[in-house]
């Protein structure tokens, strides 16, 4: 009975945590999504290269926030997929 109470309590924590990942993934992705830099780059006009520049900075936090969130997800999902797999 105490093994199974500990066991809920650590999964309740891998829950909370895979939770977390996923809300860190979600604001760099929207992050990305809502850049200031590129946005008042395309605004008001700037040179073509410098909101290049920009975007691809956006896209890069956009896709890095999206893996993030995925993997939390996944996560969430698969409550008992190993998490360390240096134990060789």
């Amino acid at each position: 009975m105490v093994k199974d109470l500990i066991q809920e309590s650590r999964m309740r924590s891998d829950e909370r945590q895979a939770k977390s990942l996923m809300m860190i993934g979600a604001g760099l992705a929207l992050f990305g999504l809502v850049c200031p830099f590129f946005w008042i780059s395309l605004i008001w006009g700037n040179s073509p290269h410098e909101t290049w520049v920009y975007g691809v900075h956006s896209l890069c936090f956009i896709v890095i926030g999206s893996i993030i969130l995925v993997k939390g997800w996944y996560d969430i999902k698969h409550p008992g997929a190993p998490v360390n797999l240096q134990k060789l």
